[in-house]
């Protein structure tokens, strides 16, 4: 009887070793990022995704789960950003989930970009699913809700930088997005604006748009917003390759002439006047520039000069344009592009 109660002792004492191993080794190590814990994500969830990372042992999903139940962690899981470990144990990792979240994550969503792109950078810093938050940018729905005059959010998010705190869904972030282009819209409004008057606005986010795709240079921007008010005035197309770029999806390497001639209304080579809504999300320079025009000199053209300065040359009629162009074109050559 002896025998077998130190059998069964030694059994209980093994057991109790071996899961003792299994909850508090390894040791954390590796380098200490931040993590993400999603709005919605239950315990299965978590344990799921750390065991996926390889943030816990491969085997430990289970054991996670049942520690995270036993400290109360299921009862008490909130979303937001928390300091974790490449590898670490099981009962470390529940440590760090039942304490406090981090204050936050400093944002910056940078000028002239599309919701796509935006997408991206959000995906990126595990702030939102990249496939969800477009789709949202791409809604009616979520454009209505917000009082957005089109059906969609682009042009509308304002590019700024943002503190959050992690338990934002991708609407909470459209939103604060949204809330801050309507600050920036009311303060930088004048009702005098003839392109206020005119356009509304919808229109000015559109011609907004275009202009911050265009200024590589911010310096330049009333002047590229003069040309095109110009040539909206006058019914010449505005003949922005962005916007061509924008109906074609097609961001980066040159524009061939048959994507030069693509049959959208975004297409401001073919048809004149502003496409039907913005192509990118522009800062606060060029919506200023595309309400305050800088129209002097009777400028119509702009190319780039090629230099390397990211600068422009301004035509007032097609003989200087073609001068510029040619001028444009040297400039390249000696560059060695």
């Amino acid at each position: 009887m002896r025998k077998l109660f130190l059998f069964v002792l030694m059994l209980l004492l093994v057991g109790f070793a071996a899961l003792g191993h299994a909850v508090f080794r390894p040791f954390p190590s590796g380098s200490v990022q931040s993590w993400r814990l999603q709005p919605g994500m239950g315990v299965r969830g978590v344990a799921k995704r750390l065991v996926t990372e390889g943030r816990i042992p491969s085997w430990s999903g289970q054991l996670f789960r049942v520690v995270a139940r036993a400290r109360g962690l299921d009862r008490h899981i909130h979303a937001g950003f928390f300091r974790m470990h490449e590898r670490m144990s099981v009962w470390a990792a529940v440590d760090i989930l039942t304490g406090p979240a981090e204050a936050g994550i400093r944002m910056t969503l940078p000028e002239g970009r599309t919701c796509r792109d935006l997408s991206g950078i959000l995906q990126q810093a595990q702030l939102a699913d990249s496939t969800v938050f477009a789709s949202l940018c791409e809604n009616a729905d979520s454009a209505r809700k917000l009082g957005i005059p089109v059906g969609s959010l682009e042009g509308y998010l304002f590019p700024d930088t943002y503190m959050f705190g992690g338990g934002e869904t991708p609407m909470d972030i459209a939103r604060a997005m949204h809330r801050r282009f309507l600050e920036v819209v009311k303060v930088s409004v004048d009702s005098s604006s003839p392109a206020w008057r005119q356009l509304g606005l919808n229109g000015v986010v559109t011609l907004a748009s275009i202009v911050e795709r265009e200024a590589a240079v911010r310096s330049e921007a009333p002047r590229i917003a003069g040309v095109f008010w110009s040539r909206l005035q006058q019914g010449i197309p505005l003949g922005a390759d962005p916007t061509v770029r924008y109906a074609l999806g097609k961001f980066t390497g040159p524009l061939t002439k048959s994507d030069l001639a693509v049959e959208s209304p975004y297409n401001t080579r073919v048809y004149p006047g502003l496409p039907p809504g913005p192509i990118a999300n522009p800062g606060r320079d060029a919506l200023r520039a595309a309400l305050h025009p800088d129209t002097s000199g009777g400028l119509l053209y702009f190319v780039a000069k090629e230099d390397g300065s990211r600068e422009h040359f301004f035509g007032r009629n097609l003989n200087e344009h073609v001068q510029f162009k040619e001028k444009a074109a040297h400039n390249r050559r000696s560059r060695g592009d």
